[in-house]
């Protein structure tokens, strides 16, 4: 029985070692691979909500951006009750007004205008709206993320070829405080980046990706969007029914920086995540994720109490070091001026021992998914009810703290 376990423990392990090194020689071969230049005039829009001074620095990377041809910039946030405004308007506002080729727009709210999408979707279909005839490619960027300067080049370059209908970057999570938590959640989050390529798997990300224009009509995107509770997952689903490649340029990486982040919130952000894949539609990326990393989690973390009884069991314990080492070799493969920041290094040495705690949240929510429709996201609370259809359920107010 115990050499069944530990075998069992190891076979999902080495599954897992085989997504990474599909990922990391896709990385290699990327990195080689030759295009000639491809600068065509470009919209990069950005959704906001709410301001920090990281946003601040977020969007002037925007505005400086190492690209050949030309680019637009549609700062978009959304209207609030009684004819007010998202805090970050203003400061768009401002931003905006020196350049001609920048500006900041505003989108009705969902709530008071009862509209059957989400925020988000709506603040990216105002934007889309309103784009001149000569803009030939779209590209998204969230608001929360910091880009490099060729952010848009990489993007924007592989979708000459006839067959890539969609690019995406990856998205890094770099803990400011090392809590528990927050290294969880960024090894949750990183770790993605190991399943991404140009395969049938390969999932776009908001935050970071970009189609040529013509995808809107092809693909049908905005019908999609419709009443939709995210876009990107449904272009996705869009670049699949079409047979159009997703293609996960490499060295296009964004970073998120985090702090003091709680279970309760990392929890509540990881099962909205896989409750939107589950529930859109997304069946071999969520039944990987459970198939994999469920069994796994429960073979070596149920073992471990049962050690001082059953020593023969010893050698599942190592499955969490394998682990750790193996995200620090799968590290090896992030753009390098990534790997050169000092902070990143550390971060990747102390987060890398949660690994197996990260993956086994994500079989945990993949579970939880199955029995959950609705997320809160934004201060608004949804009910997925397909991968183009939700319920828009209301506004959450936040809790009120008890006075002493």
């Amino acid at each position: 029985m115990q050499t069944y376990i530990i075998a069992t423990a190891y076979f999902f392990f080495l599954l897992e070692m085989l997504i990474i090194s599909r990922s990391f020689w896709y990385a290699r071969r990327e990195r080689n691979a030759k295009r000639p230049a491809y600068t065509p005039k470009v919209a990069i829009i950005a959704p906001h909500y709410g301001w920090d001074a990281d946003t601040a620095e977020h969007v002037r990377g925007l505005l400086h951006q190492d690209y050949a041809g030309a680019y637009e910039v549609f700062f978009v946030t959304h209207e609030k009750a009684n004819s007010q405004y998202d805090v970050s308007y203003p400061h768009l506002c401002k931003i905006a007004e020196p350049h001609s080729n920048v500006h900041a727009l505003l989108a009705p709210n969902i709530i008071e205008n009862n509209l059957p999408r989400s925020q988000k979707v709506q603040n990216l279909l105002t934007v889309i709206e309103q784009l001149s005839d000569d803009i030939e490619v779209i590209a998204f960027v969230d608001a929360d993320v910091a880009i490099q300067e060729n952010w848009l080049t990489l993007l924007v370059n592989p979708l000459q070829e006839p067959d890539i209908g969609t690019t995406v970057g990856g998205r890094f999570y770099l803990p400011q405080t090392w809590n528990i938590a927050s290294l969880v959640e960024s090894i949750w989050v990183n770790f993605q980046m190991s399943a991404q390529g140009d395969h049938r798997d390969t999932m776009v990300w908001g935050g970071s990706n970009a189609f040529r224009r013509e995808m809107i009509e092809d693909a049908q995107i905005l019908q999609r969007w419709e009443q939709a509770t995210i876009e990107d997952l449904n272009t996705t689903l869009a670049m699949q029914d079409i047979k159009q490649k997703i293609h996960f340029v490499p060295d296009c990486v964004a970073i998120t920086r985090t702090a003091n982040r709680t279970w309760h919130q990392i929890v509540e952000f990881t099962n909205r995540q896989m409750i939107m894949t589950f529930h859109m539609g997304l069946w071999r990326q969520w039944l990987a994720i459970l198939v994999v990393f469920l069994p796994k989690g429960i073979l070596v973390f149920g073992s471990i109490p049962l050690l001082f009884h059953r020593g023969e069991l010893l050698p599942i314990v190592f499955i969490p070091f394998l682990e750790a080492f193996s995200y620090r070799l799968y590290s090896k493969n992030l753009p390098r001026w990534l790997r050169d920041m000092p902070k990143v290094r550390e971060t990747i040495g102390l987060t890398s021992y949660v690994t197996s705690v990260s993956l086994f949240l994500a079989g945990l929510n993949a579970v939880y998914a199955v029995f959950q429709r609705k997320i809160t996201w934004g201060g608004v609370r949804y009910e997925i009810l397909s991968a183009t259809k939700c319920r828009v359920l209301g506004i959450v107010k936040p809790k009120r703290k008890n006075s002493d």
